[in-house]
């Protein structure tokens, strides 16, 4: 049997409504289907024995499949225009296990569509960490940090629970209407809401999952170091990465502006807070050329152009938490 291709391609991310939510549009089924090319990242070489999944990203399914021919050309049919869908390249001699952890590419149907372009790499060991993909959905619907390290640390073997991490170890505190205010915990020492319910969660910050993080360690008694790392560059963040560490980084949505809300009063100050609408924590895995690679707690993994991702991290206060071993 060849050699197993573990791959990766690159994603056109597209923007979400919501941090666990992707706006539908008008549903015109493409009957003559589209054309996926799957090429060589670099060279844009075709690529034989290729498959791919395409994955609804509204209901989280696999909708289609498609083997390629020897050009590297397959032919998708059976999508909605202006769905949005998850295309998941593998090889043909490669099980499912390991197909789930191939890097998606997120693409909206328009019409007239022509070319679906995936571009792979080979050798998936040595491009990127293999940090399991955890989803936080249908449970934690608003628990994408308590996700996301859940993630980093199962890493390095522990085999935790999202939803034990999230009942047991994550600080929460409730927001309640006292008068005419809306009292809350700072999201630096405690989860504002419940991660649990779609309507009342909302969000922590890096303080918070950095102390979570040395609590477990210490309470299965596993010697790992963790460190907020919030305030570093993307270069020193990305060489934690290329060093096996599995980083913690907090993000917008769609990597764009971070938009906000009626928020609420932290208790026992006069400091009122803006509520986010698109704050998001992934965990970076990997990086490559002008690319970085997350494992998404919503999409699996995923890759986005480094300057873009950066620029998120950045407005959303360089927060940061890595954990090595």
């Amino acid at each position: 049997m060849p050699m197993r291709l573990l791959l990766f391609c690159f994603v056109l991310l597209v923007a979400v409504s919501g941090c666990n939510s992707i706006s539908t549009a008008k549903e015109k089924q493409q009957d003559e289907g589209i054309k996926v090319l799957i090429v060589e990242f670099g060279s844009r070489t075709p690529i034989p024995d290729m498959k791919v999944t395409v994955r609804d990203m509204e209901t989280n399914e696999d909708v289609t499949t498609a083997t390629g021919d020897i050009e590297g050309e397959a032919i998708v049919t059976d999508l909605q225009e202006g769905h949005q869908y998850l295309f998941v390249p593998s090889s043909i001699y490669t099980d499912d296990s390991e197909q789930e952890k191939s890097v998606g590419k997120v693409v909206t149907i328009q019409e007239d569509m022509g070319y679906v372009v995936l571009e792979t790499y080979f050798e998936r060991e040595e491009q990127q960490l293999d940090v399991p993909i955890i989803m936080q959905n249908p449970e934690l619907p608003h628990g994408c940090e308590i996700t996301a390290l859940t993630a980093a640390l199962n890493y390095y073997g522990l085999n935790l629970s999202k939803t034990d991490m999230a009942k047991n170890y994550l600080p929460k505190q409730e927001i309640v209407d006292k008068g005419n205010k809306r009292i809350g915990p700072d999201p630096a020492k405690a989860y504002a809401g419940d991660p649990f319910n779609k309507l009342t969660g909302t969000y922590v910050f890096a303080p918070v999952i950095e102390k979570v993080a040395k609590k477990i360690a210490k309470d299965k008694n596993v010697s790992l170091k963790v460190e907020n790392v919030s305030g570093q560059s993307a270069e020193e963040i990305i060489s934690l990465v290329q060093e096996g560490v599995p980083v913690v980084v907090w993000v917008t949505l769609d990597l764009s502006k971070p938009t906000f809300k009626e928020g609420w009063w932290i208790k026992g100050t006069n400091r009122k807070l803006d509520m986010y609408r698109n704050l998001h924590a992934v965990v970076l895995t990997g990086h490559m050329d002008d690319k970085v690679i997350v494992m998404d707690p919503l999409h699996g993994y995923v890759s986005h152009d480094e300057t873009s991702f950066f620029k998120s991290y950045k407005k959303l206060g360089s927060q940061a938490v890595a954990i090595w071993k």
